[in-house]
């Protein structure tokens, strides 16, 4: 993303500890590894701004004890708060909206214990600043299975932002799954994101969850399918590109091109293009016939 007055914004909205028992790093240490660790770090000169939200206090002593061991650069400021995630973001873009003034541009990282504590109106609020880009983490197989249980209409209400879900009471398997998938997807779009691309990551016997990657940048598309595919094919995880119900593998043990090469032809249907063009197409469109993108809003 471009600066805005030289700022970046970073924000984890469910950061944990920082380090958890085992040892392992926890989010935003992983979020400030990135920067501390990469290789031009040294050219990247703006302001970068880290908000980190925690609900439970010993948690937050633990973020800070861990933050304050780290050797960070004078333009790295890492803002700790205490408190739920619904609010204290609120509380924030409520700020910068009465002020008249425009957000940094900003990623947010949104990681819920759970699936409770992340509506979708405030990530529609969120996604109405310019240069904002959103990473939601989705336990969709587990919100598949519960999704008909009474007491759950709050929750997903809030979840998908409608109560379009309850359609999906009356579905099973994979086709439950689907349309649970495709909902929040055109959600994130009417609330904000030009592209919506989501990918699966499985832990075996049903289990596992996606990440929904919401942006209206084409470079920030770019990058983020560039991510996805850089991802080992071999290490045994399963990598799914699930945002087309009818063309789930991403990666697999080889890379399948006879869908792109079938989507190339049915667009440009014989006629000369240029590689910028099926670059372009690629990007945007190909493989992703169900994922629509709304009409450019033009200048």
């Amino acid at each position: 993303m471009a600066a805005n007055h030289g700022r970046l914004v970073l924000v984890d909205a469910f950061a944990g500890p920082g380090r958890y028992v085992g040892g392992e790093a926890g989010s935003p240490l992983i979020l400030l590894d990135a920067y501390l660790s990469h290789d031009y770090r040294d050219r990247i000169k703006s302001e970068l701004v880290y908000l980190f939200i925690e609900e439970r206090i010993d948690r937050v002593e633990h973020l800070r004890m861990e933050v304050a061991n780290l050797n960070l650069p004078s333009n790295v400021k890492v803002q700790i708060e205490h408190g739920r995630y619904e609010e204290t973001f609120r509380r924030t873009l409520d700020a910068i909206h009465q002020k008249g003034e425009q957000l940094a541009p900003t990623f947010s990282f949104v990681d819920p214990f759970g699936y409770s504590d992340a509506p979708m109106d405030l990530t529609g609020e969120f996604l109405q600043f310019r240069r904002t880009e959103v990473l939601v983490y989705l336990p969709l197989p587990f919100i598949a299975r519960f999704v008909g249980l009474p007491g759950q209409e709050r929750a997903l209400n809030s979840l998908f932002g409608t109560d379009a879900w309850r359609s999906a009471i009356e579905m099973a398997g994979d086709e439950r799954r689907t349309f649970l998938h495709d909902l929040f997807r055109d959600q994130l779009q009417l609330r904000g994101s030009r592209w919506v691309r989501s990918f699966e990551i499985q832990s075996g016997q049903g289990n596992g969850y996606h990440l929904f990657f919401g942006t209206s940048n084409e470079l920030g598309l770019a990058k983020m399918k560039e991510a996805m595919w850089k991802a080992d094919p071999v290490t045994g995880q399963r990598f799914t590109d699930s945002t087309q119900s009818d063309q789930l593998v991403l990666f697999d043990q080889g890379v399948d091109t006879a869908p792109l090469l079938l989507a190339l032809r049915e667009r440009f249907k014989g006629s000369p293009f240029t590689i910028e063009q099926a670059d372009h197409f690629t990007l945007i469109d190909a493989l992703h016939p169900g994922a629509h993108s709304p009409p450019d809003p033009g200048p």
